[in-house]
């Protein structure tokens, strides 16, 4: 910054510097928001992508549920009955 003259030469320097650093500081902040903005629609699909790959293991892991029953329904029933007895004991000691 320059040094400061008395009188209007001094006070036209001081202007001019005060207008550049207030631009520097606009060119800054336009910077840094496009730098967030960036930062925030990668994460947005980032966390998309992550949803998409969940869905898709739990409908797979459905199918492949429903497909061992199907195959097996005896065995189902009597998992599901041990579950249930499970749950009925644990329920009766509180």
């Amino acid at each position: 910054m320059s040094d400061t003259i008395p009188g209007a030469a001094g006070e036209t320097a001081l202007e001019a510097d005060l207008a550049t650093l207030k631009a520097d500081v606009s060119r800054l902040t336009e910077t840094l928001s496009a730098l967030v903005s960036d930062s925030a629609a990668t994460a947005r699909n980032a966390a998309r992508e992550g949803v998409d790959t969940a869905k898709a293991h739990v409908t797979n892991a459905a199918d492949d549920l429903s497909e061992t029953i199907e195959q097996n329904p005896l065995t189902a029933v009597l998992i599901a009955l041990g579950i249930g007895y499970v749950v009925g004991a644990l329920g009766r000691r509180r």
